[in-house]
């Protein structure tokens, strides 16, 4: 995931391709959170000096407070942690729905005395207020007056939630209620008065509000979805962050059709609806088909033969028995074609008849858009797949089927080789089986993962049937190599079949060097099926030519935060030539740059146009922004950047004075440049560090403040046209540039006497 403030900030290995694992986090963790923190301190600095500003500029009755920078802390973790792609400048009703209702409730304590100062719902508003005006709210929002609007409206709501039990741990329990009572929760020992009287029954609470605190932490300790009420059906608004996916390239779609057409398990599929027709079957109180009718159709699809050996450890898809059947469950093999065709909205049961739905017959006659359906739908199958007639000993995999099968299908999308068994099996169990150790013995657990790997390859396998996925044997990918010598083996078996469950082998050789281990891989079929099921899920899932017939900001904001380089080589070339050529598009991009007002995001936008742009148009185009007022300052700095870092790579030295390399560059610019550039730089670094980075980094590289002043002096008299960012910095204090240097000069030669006299010397003691 890309941050507002570091376009290059999305964590990959070394070979480039996205992290790998099911539900685990990403590698380099510390990093991309660092990252994060960076990115949300500047933002919170930004939006509140907007807002300052703002409130300058009012009429004297419509000035307020300081907008709350706690609050806006919390709303910045929310978009980044609570929501499936983590974009902090895309924001929708339902982000505002979900931050007032429920993440802040959940996360946020506020005493009743300090209600006036935690203004969430000002603090949404100046937030998206700010985005909008610095022009990096993605086009991909809601409207910032309806966002501002729905956040006035939902004030009531967000202070009723802010009470609400179904959100409270027992701390913010016992805090507001002791806060009701008049203790004062900053007085440590008055609040742990409190919580011994408590104890006792000495002081008056809301026994049945905290018994529903306490059932919230039992259900959360055990990991299952609390019914919080906030959302729609009473679900919760808040969904789990997911890793960012790559971009694709989809096949030819008339291949895939002719692919998918070719698949039996899908024209069983086709056939169950057809069989059915608009008039139907008789259905039983549980649903299922009557038996006459049940027999008959497993007749007609032939469910006799089923999996055959390919059902490995799920043997009731091995093939149905016809023989002795009282009721439509003893065919299990039928059921999972009835229930997946169900599950594809192909069947309904309708008036107490099972029939075909007759809005899906050009899905049925499309076998490409049949293949995205059944595939979507194939996460639901857990009762027909894992389940049987008559299971003595329920699957490890059944809790959390749904969620483990999509993330397994979201791992192996995208990847740029083939994925080895064992790596695959390993992010499944420790994301999904890594509690059973509380409760089993080793052998136990070790015999239990054996059954539900094998039981996860006749899963994945069926989808093989389908043409999605392909397993082969071979030797893994270099990418993989370090990942695969990690792996405890005999804990990460490693199934082609139903045999491993009496397998002896311990399973020691290494995995990473042989050259005959199990790999799986999307095929062009399940990757474009993968990704319908994907996006039905909110997950962003990026494919060279989606954006060909959007506008240019909305392109340009999917390409910086979504795309990595060769991909955005592709989108554009694709972008600019649905518009008949360069010169057709190119006052686009120069909109695009204009409403970016922001300097580090319209100059991550101007290095990705000048990098990435076909056919060499990317040079030439940042030459012409020299001509354009309102963008020359950043396409003057972009230039200067380019040619410094041009003249070290061909120094060959990294380290050599960067400051030569900067000086040619500064050789084709007249004055009025050189000040735009000066201007422009300041700007950027006061933009990213605030006015005490600015003078850090100004002061250590020029030397003392004098250069500095002078610096800033000729900033301001630059003309550069972003006029509010120099009022800013005629605002900055020099003198205390001239006090630290003082100071720590002062330091550095205290240091060197101590060096040179060879010790620390000893102060007299004062009397």
């Amino acid at each position: 995931m890309r941050l507002l403030f570091d376009p290059e900030s999305e964590v990959t290995d070394e070979e480039g391709t996205t992290a790998v694992g099911v539900a685990d986090q990403p590698p380099h963790q510390e990093e991309e959170g660092d990252a994060f923190d960076a990115t949300r301190d500047t933002l919170i600095r930004l939006v509140a000096e907007y807002w300052h500003e703002q409130q300058e500029s009012a009429a004297s009755d419509q000035l307020i407070d300081t907008i709350d920078e706690f609050t806006l802390i919390h709303i910045l973790e929310y978009r980044h942690h609570g929501t499936v792609d983590g974009r902090l400048a895309l924001w929708r009703q339902e982000h505002v729905r979900a931050v007032l209702l429920e993440w802040l409730p959940r996360h946020v304590t506020v005493l009743p005395d300090e209600a006036a100062e935690h203004d969430a719902p000002a603090a949404v508003a100046a937030l998206v207020d700010f985005l909008a005006a610095a022009g990096v709210l993605d086009p991909r929002s809601d409207d910032p007056g309806r966002l501002r609007t729905l956040a006035k409206e939902l004030r009531s709501a967000h202070e009723e939630a802010m009470q609400d039990p179904r959100f409270m741990g027992p701390a913010k329990f016992w805090m507001l209620t002791a806060a009701r009572n008049g203790i004062d929760v900053r007085n440590e020992r008055a609040l742990d008065r409190f919580l011994a009287d408590a104890r006792a029954g000495r002081v008056p609470y809301d026994e049945e509000q905290l018994a529903q605190v306490m059932e919230n932490q039992f259900t959360g300790f055990f990991g299952r979805a609390l019914d919080t009420g906030a959302g729609p059906v009473g679900r919760s608004l808040l969904q789990e962050r997911a890793l960012p996916l790559p971009v694709v390239v989809l096949g030819d779609e008339e291949e895939l059709r002719r692919t998918a057409a070719g698949s039996g398990l899908l024209g069983q599929l086709d056939e169950v609806a057809r069989w059915l027709g608009t008039e139907g079957r008789p259905v039983t109180k549980t649903g299922r088909l009557k038996v006459a009718d049940a027999l008959a159709l497993a007749r007609h699809l032939g469910t006799d033969r089923g999996r055959g050996e390919a059902a490995g450890p799920l043997i009731h898809l091995a093939g149905d028995t016809w023989e002795n059947i009282r009721r439509a469950d003893q065919l299990p093999m039928l059921r999972l074609l009835v229930d997946w065709a169900r599950q594809a909205r192909l069947i309904r049961v309708y008036r107490g008849r099972l029939v075909a739905v007759a809005g899906a017959r050009a899905v049925r006659e499309d076998p490409l858009a049949l293949a995205v359906r059944a595939l979507t739908a194939f996460p639901e199958l857990r009762d027909p797949l894992l389940m049987g007639p008559a299971w003595d000993v329920p699957s490890d995999l059944y809790p959390r089927f749904d969620l483990l099968l999509t993330d397994v299908l979201a791992t192996l999308y995208g990847m740029p080789a083939a994925m080895p068994w064992p790596l695959l099996w390993q992010s499944v169990r420790d994301s999904y089986l890594g509690d059973d150790g509380w409760f089993a013995t080793p052998e136990a657990r070790q015999g239990s993962h054996r059954r539900s790997a094998a039981e996860l390859y006749a899963v994945i396998d069926l989808l093989a049937e389908v043409g999605m996925v392909t397993f082969e044997r071979g030797t893994p990918a270099a990418l993989f190599h370090e990942s695969l010598r990690d792996l405890n083996e005999p804990e990460h078996p490693e199934p082609a079949d139903a045999s491993v469950l009496s397998d002896d082998s311990d399973g020691s050789e290494d995995l990473a060097v042989r050259d005959d281990v199990e790999l799986v891989r999307l095929t062009e079929l399940g990757t474009y099926a993968v990704r319908a099921l994907l996006t039905s899920l909110d997950r962003s899932a990026p494919a060279v030519g989606d954006l060909r017939d959007a506008d240019a900001p909305t392109l340009c904001a999917a390409l910086l935060d979504e795309y990595d380089p060769a991909s955005a080589r592709a989108e554009l070339a694709e972008w600019i030539a649905a518009r008949g050529g360069w010169n057709s598009a190119r006052p686009a991009f120069t909109e695009a740059l204009r409403r970016t007002r922001l300097h580090s995001r319209r100059h991550a936008l101007l290095r990705l146009l000048a990098e990435e742009l076909p056919d060499g148009h990317g040079p030439e185009f940042l030459r012409t922004l020299r001509y354009e007022e309102e963008l020359r300052p950043s396409a003057l700095f972009m230039a200067q950047a380019q040619a410094a870092a041009a003249a070290l790579s061909a120094q060959g030295s990294a380290g050599r004075d960067a400051a030569d390399a900067a000086a040619r560059a500064d050789e084709d610019l007249d004055d009025r440049e050189i000040a735009l550039t000066v201007a422009e730089s300041l700007l950027l670094m006061r933009e990213t560090g605030g006015e005490e980075a600015l003078l850090e980094q100004v002061g250590h590289s020029s030397g003392d403040a004098a250069a500095f002043a002078t610096m800033l002096d000729v900033a301001l008299a630059s003309g550069h046209p972003d006029q509010a960012g120099l009022e800013r910095l005629s605002r900055i204090d020099v003198a205390a540039l001239r006090r630290r240097a003082a100071r720590l000069g002062r330091l550095r030669a205290d240091a060197a006497r101590r060096h040179k006299s060879g010790g620390t010397r000893k102060r007299k003691k004062r009397r």
